[in-house]
């Protein structure tokens, strides 16, 4: 797994873990929200066939197009979400959080541990019925902050166990906020430390 991240690790960063989003999860909402959207539009055409607003009969073979097209559209989208499925990984290391997507391609989003200010854990209603033990865990920055439309860009989705997986994160956070405090305090001891000793030699 380590492998995935390489392209992006320093040279001193450690991979503490990696997950992948719950597969039942992630093809059932995607295919779902995505078939239900087009379904409206699938129905609005049918309709505007049939019924045409001149008030003519229309011909019951052009429904062939729309339904088609509709088809065409759900192969297409689910070849498309299996290779993102695919290269999607979410991790996390003793610095930063990391984001591994893409399609044809592989991209990377991070954030580093020190700049999280919020991490809430959102259980859905289609986790509940699909019964997964699943869920999404958001973490909010001054620059990405957490908001009520879930849009946030750094969110592990479709995780398993999100409730123990957001301790285990979050205790690596505040590890790493708490050294990260105690190597400060330590460099402002070493300074006046060192200010001092200039000041006795004049």
């Amino acid at each position: 797994m380590g492998s995935l991240f390489g392209p992006v690790l320093d040279d001193d960063e450690d991979l503490i873990k990696v997950y992948k989003p719950n597969r039942t999860k992630f093809f059932f909402l995607n295919i779902l929200t995505t078939t239900l959207l087009f379904l409206v539009f699938l129905t609005i055409s049918i309709c505007a066939i049939l019924f045409p607003e001149d008030g003519s009969k229309g011909n019951p073979i052009y429904i062939l197009i729309p339904i088609g097209i509709f088809l065409v559209f759900i192969i297409l989208y689910i070849v498309f979400i299996i290779l993102y499925y695919n290269n999607l990984y979410y991790a996390y290391t003793d610095k930063r959080l990391i984001i591994r997507s893409g399609v044809f391609g592989v991209d990377y989003k991070t954030l580093d541990l020190d700049m999280i200010g919020a991490v809430d854990v959102s259980v859905s209603l289609v986790d509940k019925m699909l019964k997964k033990n699943t869920g999404s865990i958001r973490f909010g920055s001054m620059a990405s902050p957490i908001n009520t439309t879930n849009a946030t860009p750094y969110k592990f989705a479709h995780v398993i166990d999100p409730y123990e997986t957001c301790k285990k994160i979050k205790a690596v956070i505040d590890n790493h906020k708490k050294s990260e405090e105690d190597k400060k305090s330590k460099d402002k001891k070493e300074d006046k430390k060192q200010n001092k000793t200039k000041k006795t030699k004049k």
